[in-house]
């Protein structure tokens, strides 16, 4: 089997060197020299090769190996996945209006949008997909699932899954998904705007702006809390409008810098200030990303906000997408972007691995300071660092413990299916002591199975694996530690199950408007706000 290189990847070579101008002609033995090698190999496995090679499949490993050496955000999209790709950039596709988490090699389903195809057709959290039409979902990545789910809207697909160990099969039918980017806005303690972004689609500004003036329009405002914790991110552009809602126009909010940026290098803001003055606290935590940073990075360097809550995610990085022949697609990472004041807050230095390949994060020593426009120290390389910090889990390992092994998650599922249709009241006495039985027994399990597993990965001698499946770790004291720790924590971990069990019985506005009541960070914002000497204080 001979593999001709198409004339298109040709054509692209061409126009990339064009493109690329002296500094491709610098190096233009290099780029020949090993596009030379490429082309050589790649034939030489087609024609030689013990077993028959799929062109297409060799070709899209070797294009994932190279994107690869270079951050995760920079992927190439096959014509069968670009469909993904646009699903991606537009944030509107036929599917089910759900995410879903692996565990123990199937999908399960860990949130649903209020009003979509799983909502309506009563899948639930804590339901495990087993199958989707009749194919076994047993080990397969979320790309592959997501693959199956998504589709053209008012198209069907059957689904079986297993709840409580009963198996039950249900008709999907896929609906356009257009989620709005504000999920709740109200007044919090009758005079602070409170604003719950989920991410930065289109339209976010204008959603963020209908919401502010809502409220103005019902008492004067004191403050404004912008939540955004576990927001990934989104489009730029709306990032920047949001800031001007609160600094107004023609402010520089955000600097992009690659070798070869296309568009606005610099992004001012385009609007007029909503609110310029009112106290504002932004509330992130680690799961705060990209635009998220960009917005309360650029209020922290112009000294416009309080950013609250734990160190955010750290990624500086804005990525394009770009059209390739065949219809395929390729999302690439084009810039590094550089607050007001000047820092990158990217945190993993992808150009920088060690010996296994694991990017490196920048040493304190290595952190440039910049300073506020106030005269504030701000660093880079690390995220953005709140101005008032507050631990996550509010410290407790025993709460950070109960989410990572899902054990509230699991126990709010096992109660909610016992009694769907009951409505919802806070955790009782009697329901606490159940739940302290049921993390004991699973904190037993989960603890045998990860030695077992971590015992399995170190020895190959099965005879001793066998053996060593049948020590029985302490369960007494274990039982005892678990029971301790929860029985100490008895307040924070009934506010984590009431968190959970609010989720599951409350429509979505209900539940934000009942969780505000009880979220510690958000009662800390307000209090800041109240607080305006401490406020301001902390501005400079």
């Amino acid at each position: 089997m001979v593999i001709r290189l198409p004339k298109w990847f040709l054509l692209c070579l061409c126009a990339f060197f064009l493109s690329q101008g002296n500094k491709v002609v610098d190096n233009l033995f290099e780029y020949s020299k090993n596009i030379e090698i490429f082309t050589a190999l790649y034939k030489e496995l087609g024609t030689n090769y013990v077993d028959e090679i799929e062109p297409g499949k060799l070709m899209k490993t070797g294009i994932d190996a190279m994107l690869k050496s270079l951050d995760p955000y920079t992927n190439f999209f096959t014509e069968y996945q670009a469909e993904e790709a646009l699903i991606e950039k537009q944030g509107q596709y036929g599917g089910v209006g759900c995410r879903i988490m692996i565990r123990n090699h199937y999908p399960v389903v860990n949130f649903i949008e209020e009003g979509y195809a799983f909502n309506i057709a009563d899948v639930r959290l804590g339901d495990i997909i087993s199958s989707i039409n009749g194919i076994s979902l047993k080990d397969k990545s979320t790309d592959q699932l997501l693959s199956m789910v998504r589709g053209a809207p008012n198209t069907s697909f059957s689904i079986e899954i297993d709840r409580e160990g009963k198996s039950i099969k249900k008709q999907i039918t896929r609906m356009a998904i257009k989620t709005a980017s504000v999920s709740f806005s109200g007044l919090f303690q009758g005079d602070i705007a409170y604003v719950k972004l989920e991410e930065f689609g289109q339209h976010a500004s204008d959603e963020i702006e209908a919401s502010l003036k809502k409220m103005m329009e019902k008492t004067e405002l004191k403050g404004v809390i912008l939540d955004l914790r576990d927001n990934g991110g989104g489009l730029l552009n709306e990032a920047v409008q949001i800031v001007g809602l609160f600094v107004g126009e023609n402010r520089s909010i955000v600097t992009l810098r690659g070798q070869n940026v296309t568009g606005p290098k610099n992004w001012i803001t385009p609007n007029k200030a909503l609110l310029p003055n009112t106290p504002l606290v932004v509330l992130v935590n680690e799961h705060s990303a990209s635009a998220s940073e960009v917005v309360s990075g650029s209020l922290q360097d112009m000294d416009r906000a309080v950013i609250m809550g734990q160190t955010s995610f750290g990624k500086g990085l804005v990525q394009n997408y770009a059209s390739l022949p065949y219809r395929t697609q390729m999302k690439l990472t084009v810039a590094k972007y550089y607050t007001p004041s000047g820092r990158c807050i990217q945190k993993l230095q992808y150009g920088d691995r060690d010996e296994n390949g694991v990017a490196k994060t920048m040493s304190t020593a290595q952190k440039k300071a910049f300073k506020t426009q106030g005269g504030r120290t701000v660093y880079e390389g690390g995220g953005i660092d709140p101005d008032v910090a507050l631990k996550p889990y509010q410290g407790l390992e025993i709460l950070k413990w109960l989410e990572q092994e899902n054990i509230v998650f699991d126990w709010a599922n096992q109660q909610y299916n016992l009694q769907p249709d009951s409505i919802f009241h806070p955790i009782t006495e009697q329901q606490f002591a159940q739940f302290s039985q049921f993390a004991i027994k699973k904190s037993q399990v989960t603890l045998q199975e990860k030695l077992h597993k971590a015992m399995t990965s170190m020895y190959s001698d099965t005879l001793f694996i066998k053996q060593i499946s049948g020590l029985k770790i302490n369960a007494d004291h274990v039982a005892n530690k678990v029971k301790t720790d929860l029985t100490t924590q008895k307040s924070s971990i009934i506010l984590q199950m009431n968190h959970a069990l609010m989720e599951r019985k409350l429509k979505k506005n209900r539940f934000h408007q009942e969780w505000l009541l009880l979220d510690l960070e958000s009662k800390e914002a307000a209090a800041l706000i109240h607080q305006l000497d401490r406020y301001q204080s902390l501005l400079k």
